[in-house]
């Protein structure tokens, strides 16, 4: 069985010409440089870059993806289907409202915490023992 990790990605000013799973920023976060220059991140972005990238080095069997907040046609049924099979329809009613929170860390659709109250550390470690007992 496969874990599916989620790093809902904070909300950001729009820009044209990016897709709804990459972000609406101007540039990708998880980069080591832009082609038009540089631009300077808030605080919460570098910290879901930081998790995103800490989760795929340490935990490579995992699938890692980063969501954008505002994408509730990826999130809404994602949550829904995965939650549902586990603890019913009402528990995956509850999880979809908040899997929508920005910074949200999802693991199989469940919230887990937030990267801002974890930090990169606690969100590798509560993925790790979370995917354990789902694996285990």
């Amino acid at each position: 069985m496969s874990v599916r990790v989620v790093l809902v990605r904070p909300w950001t000013d729009a820009h044209g010409g990016t897709g709804c799973c990459s972000g609406e920023a101007r540039d990708g976060i998880c980069f080591d440089s832009r082609v038009d220059g540089p631009l300077e991140h808030d605080a919460e972005v570098e910290l879901v870059a930081a998790a995103y990238l800490r989760l795929r080095d340490e935990l490579p069997e995992l699938d890692v993806q980063i969501v954008s907040a505002n994408n509730t046609a990826f999130l809404l049924p994602s949550v829904f289907r995965t939650v549902r099979r586990r603890r019913g329809a009402v528990a995956a009613l509850r999880e979809m409202n908040r899997a929508t929170t920005a910074g949200s860390v999802l693991v199989d659709g469940e919230r887990v915490g937030s990267v801002l109250e974890l930090g990169v550390e606690g969100v590798v470690t509560e993925v790790r023992r979370r995917a354990a007992r789902l694996t285990g």
